[in-house]
């Protein structure tokens, strides 16, 4: 068993019990976690082993009084800065953005300790990665823009009704490129009154998320699949048009490129905003709707899947920027009825 003693942090609320643990010990508990993730791609299990491997060097070599405090996951995140690459004579540290993926690996097997009752707290939970940017690198719709994007997807062609219904999920359930190109035609469930989508993510082997779809993106998938009558559950929901490769999965490529081209269609996107105006957008704006609508910030997480609660926080600070409260029209276009709320939500 690891020996545990209660310490409190100065200044902290949280009282933490270091653990001792064995570099043996912790290869053995990271093997354990490494078996949980098997469904993730293979490149994202060689990013975990990496990265964790970099931790078992480092309790082993160079801090053996790592004891899986707040205080000691600062010292790691200390030597990944300033002293990993100058150990190995290379004279620099990682990059911020480098070190936040080895912090977050720390951060997830932290949490699969805690599961395993080998922690009662994860250390690294309250301890911060490199610094962020200020405001996301893409920006948001304005009102003004979604009108005109919303106007020029009224229409009854194929590709219309299609484009229209991978618009809706991505700014109304916050679904990426990957995730629409995942769909099939079974991948929809309805739980009460609410309607859930399957989703398998970037890294990810199999359909591990149910994602919660508002009415106005469900009925344009029902209009979508209507066009082609009795289809097999594993079918692919979004398909090409193209003449080669008709009624095959739409590719990411092609998803990104109908996104872009109705943007240019709705006359809100140019060559200078071509890096900032991307699908992604969509995503950005429909999180701050649900800012602005005064949800709580775990239901925005929840919703928008996001695990690392500063990210969301950003969506609260730029509430007020969009003014969407003001329209219920656009809200309902991300909000699930029976979660709507009328007091704005602490950040």
């Amino acid at each position: 068993m690891p020996a545990k003693r209660t310490l409190l942090i100065p200044g902290a609320e949280d009282v933490f019990e270091p653990v001792v643990l064995t570099p043996h010990q912790i290869a053995e508990y990271i093997a354990r976690y490494i078996y949980t993730i098997r469904n993730y791609s293979p490149q994202s299990i060689g990013t975990y082993k990496r990265c964790l491997r970099e931790f078992v060097y480092y309790v082993a070599s160079v801090d053996r009084a790592f004891r899986f405090t707040p205080a000691c996951v600062e010292r790691y995140r200390d030597y990944l800065l300033r002293r990993k690459r100058r150990q190995r004579g290379k004279g620099v540290g990682l990059t911020e953005v480098a070190m936040s993926q080895y912090l977050t690996a720390l951060r997830r097997f932290c949490e699969f300790l805690v599961v395993e009752g080998v922690l009662t707290k994860n250390p690294a939970r309250s301890v911060s990665g490199g610094k962020r940017p200020s405001r996301y690198h893409r920006r948001a719709l304005t009102l003004a823009e979604l009108d005109a994007l919303l106007s020029v997807l009224d229409g009854n062609t194929e590709e219309i009704i299609r484009d229209r219904a991978m618009i809706l999920l991505m700014l109304g359930a916050g679904l990426s490129e990957i995730e629409i190109h995942n769909l099939d035609i079974g991948d929809f469930e309805c739980v009460g009154k609410v309607w859930y989508a399957r989703v398998r993510g970037k890294g990810k082997h199999l359909k591990v998320e149910k994602v919660a779809i508002p009415q106005p993106a469900m009925e344009a998938i029902e209009q979508y699949r209507s066009l082609f009558g009795e289809q097999e559950p594993t079918a692919p929901l979004f398909r090409s048009m193209s003449k080669r490769s008709r009624g095959k999965r739409l590719s990411i490529r092609s998803i990104h490129v109908a996104i872009e081209e109705q943007y240019q269609r709705a006359g809100i996107r140019d060559e200078h905003d071509k890096l900032r105006l991307t699908p992604f957008s969509l995503r950005h704006t429909g999180g701050i709707i649900l800012a602005e609508s005064g949800v709580p910030i775990e239901y925005l997480m929840e919703r928008w899947r996001i695990y690392w609660r500063p990210t969301a926080e950003r969506y609260y600070k730029l509430a007020g920027t969009l003014g969407s409260n003001q329209r219920p029209d656009i809200q309902q276009l991300v909000l699930i009825p029976r979660h709507r709320r009328t007091q704005p939500a602490s950040s």
